[in-house]
């Protein structure tokens, strides 16, 4: 079974994402692990849909970015508000820095989810 080709097309659009976040993690404060996460993201989605048994490595960074999304996530609950995302682009650090981050690693969590998902039935050939 082969995957549908808007699966194969949105992750190479999430695949690109995840390269260039981690390029612009070169004027971090912490680039290292921060470019780690976005690149093995990257290398994950991949995997999950062209490797043999490659969702699992989608499943062990995707868990990877949710914990950590999790700890992001409680740290600025009710500090900051959902508007502040993109309203104050000019802020640099505190609470709307990290709720920046926490979405960030949500969206990889969840395009991982979705394409170890996919490579799971495809391993199973449903």
């Amino acid at each position: 079974m082969k995957h549908p080709g808007w699966l194969i097309g949105v992750n190479v659009l999430f695949v690109a994402l995840f390269v260039t976040s981690a390029g612009l993690q070169y004027n971090d404060p912490d680039p290292i692990r921060w470019a780690a996460l976005y690149g093995a993201a990257a290398l994950a989605a991949l995997a999950a849909l062209h490797a043999r048994g490659g969702w699992t490595v989608a499943v062990v960074v995707g868990v990877v970015a949710a914990a950590w999304a999790g700890w992001l996530w409680h740290e600025v609950i009710g500090h900051v508000v959902v508007s502040d995302f993109w309203r104050k682009m000019s802020e640099k650090g505190g609470k709307v820095e990290e709720m920046r981050e926490a979405g960030g690693l949500s969206i990889v969590a969840v395009w991982l989810a979705v394409t170890a998902r996919a490579g799971w039935r495809r391993s199973r050939g449903r």
